[in-house]
């Protein structure tokens, strides 16, 4: 059961990490016909500079959920330098279900917003509505909460602390 849930938080790192791959590709590019369609053809397009931010917005939540997955997110370790092996497993697991509350309040207000975006006519491009760009907010949150999950099933599941490094990583 153990190796099925590190699986599925590995599998879903790997989706996040080619959606990262995919975004960023995308941000080149867009950058680039800004470039060529200003200085080649003395055109803009109105929507890049619109599309640009949405997809930082993208690429820093499916980021901070790719962190969540390898546990490279922002820690404070003083107290796993200096507390036993046991107690600091314990205090891992707290605070993961703590950051686990965290994200499940913001994901609660990030879908309250989402509906409000809904309601706008706004649009991105052509037909496509703006707020489908703002949709990775809720989401977002949702991804690391699941991610949240999976390490807390694992650590109750493995009984053993999960892991504050990644593979590769020295301590």
């Amino acid at each position: 059961m153990k190796t099925s849930l590190q699986n599925i938080n590995t599998f879903l790192g790997k989706i996040e990490t080619g959606l990262l791959c995919l975004i960023i590709a995308m941000m080149l590019g867009l950058a680039i016909l800004k470039i060529v369609m200003r200085y080649v053809f003395s055109a803009s397009l109105l929507w890049s500079d619109v599309m640009l931010q949405h997809l930082t917005l993208w690429l820093c939540l499916l980021g901070a959920a790719l962190a969540t997955c390898e546990r490279r997110h922002i820690s404070i370790d003083v107290l796993s330098r200096i507390l036993s092996e046991n107690i600091t497993r314990w205090s891992n697991l707290v605070v993961d279900c703590l950051a686990l509350i965290v994200v499940g309040i913001l994901a609660h207000y990030g879908f309250i917003f989402l509906h409000d975006e809904q309601l706008s006519e706004a649009v991105l491009i052509g037909s496509v509505p703006l707020w489908w760009a703002k949709a990775i907010i809720p989401y977002g949150f949702v991804l690391i909460g699941i991610h949240l999950l999976l390490q807390i099933s694992i650590h109750l599941i493995g009984g053993e602390q999960t892991p504050n490094t990644v593979e590769g990583e020295s301590d």
